[in-house]
């Protein structure tokens, strides 16, 4: 499913890249960019850069913190099931 989305956004993007070039907008583009100082690329690399870094992190974090609470969920449950074996074999009728 994610390798159909991705290439639904290539083919939407040669195809918006190919509408602009027909509609002559390509080139004074390139010219504004051409006027830009090479630092502010760097820039813009390092924020996009930061961006997916936060979160692909956020989204391992989540991984991990779903992973201990079901871990403490059987634990819990665990534990709730020796406390009712503890009550059955006690076999006192005010316990239960």
């Amino acid at each position: 499913m994610k390798q159909a989305k991705r290439s639904l956004i290539v083919v939407g993007s040669l195809f918006i890249l190919f509408l602009l070039q027909q509609f002559g907008l390509i080139d004074p583009m390139i010219e504004k960019l051409e006027n830009i100082a090479w630092w502010v690329y760097l820039v813009l690399a390092g924020i996009i850069f930061s961006g997916y870094q936060a979160f692909s992190l956020s989204r391992q974090e989540k991984e991990v913190d779903e992973e201990w609470v079901q871990e403490q969920g059987n634990v819990y449950i665990k534990r709730m099931n020796a406390e009712k074996d503890r009550r059955r074999n006690r076999k006192d009728p005010k316990a239960m």
